[in-house]
């Protein structure tokens, strides 16, 4: 995770060494570089996360859009700022994170996150329902509603409220990015999402993926139009955006809107493609 603006130096290094060291293993240096270059890795912005990291924060901000009452785009600035400070975006599992935090946000089953009225509520019940990002997301937005005039409050002092860790300062740190993740994955900006990858050893059903997209994004018309194919009439770039930060652990390879596809090792190009509908097609593992 870091600005591309690291991977610009890097490349300048890598330059700078094949002008001065032409005896040494050039060829050894310029592969080592190249791997490094085509790791797997989503561009949103100014910032390169992985793919993983990618999925857990369309997640996140999709529990922001399906929550209710409707929230401004800053609840998804503040949420992704809590989970790339807690865990890069990561859902730590028990026992990964801090004494017994659990999740995107490490929050903590012995502070109360993960109680639901009715129950069961017994630890390992608590930490199963953290561990569920869209859980995990909500449960925070619904600390954060409770605070007054929240959308005026800083980054780190809104976030802060609700997580109270033990600095929390260093959620500042992380507004431009965290704005930059939620624009895109919000879709107010145009195919602001692009991932590169391997080709993938998984692909989901086309069925599967609806479903997902369905029960992440609140939204009732994704479906299946055929077994690699999935339509997703009068979607927007937000639903784009949740299928290409999500490509690589469902196996996507194409997704197309508006005039513009999405190819993996391509990126977004224009295309003939309809607003009438986001088209996401599967990996099509008979090709190798």
């Amino acid at each position: 995770m870091g600005s591309r603006r690291a991977k610009v130096i890097v490349a300048v290094l890598v330059v700078a060494g094949l002008g001065v060291g032409a005896a040494f293993g050039l060829h050894s240096l310029w592969s080592t570089a190249k791997s490094h270059f085509t790791a797997d890795t989503c561009t949103i912005g100014d910032y390169d996360i992985e793919p993983s990291q990618a999925a857990v924060a369309s997640t996140m901000v999709g529990a922001v859009t399906k929550y209710s009452p409707s929230l401004p785009e800053r609840a998804a600035v503040l949420v992704l700022a809590a989970g790339l400070q807690e865990s890069k975006l990561t859902n730590l599992t028990p026992g990964e994170g801090d004494r017994d935090s659990v999740g995107v946000l490490q929050q903590r089953p012995s502070q109360d996150w993960g109680k639901v009225s009715g129950g069961p509520n017994a630890t390992a019940d608590r930490e199963r329902r953290l561990n569920d990002v869209s859980f995990a997301t909500t449960a925070f937005l619904d600390k954060l509603v409770e605070i007054p005039r929240w959308r005026r409050l800083s980054v780190a002092d809104a976030v802060q409220r609700v997580q109270i860790s033990a600095d929390g300062s260093l959620y500042a740190q992380h507004e431009p990015e965290a704005t930059a993740l939620a624009r895109a994955l919000l879709g107010r900006v145009p195919a602001g999402v692009s991932c590169d990858f391997a080709a993938p050893t998984k692909v989901a059903a086309a069925a599967t993926v609806a479903a997902q997209a369905r029960a992440q994004l609140g939204i009732d018309s994704p479906a299946a139009a055929d077994p690699r194919t999935v339509r997703v009439p009068g979607a927007g770039w937000q639903t784009a955006a949740w299928l290409v930060a999500n490509a690589d652990r469902l196996g996507i390879e194409r997704v197309a809107y508006a005039g513009q596809a999405w190819a993996r090792g391509h990126g977004w190009k224009k295309a003939t493609a309809s607003t009438a509908a986001v088209v996401a097609t599967m990996y099509d593992r008979t090709k190798n």
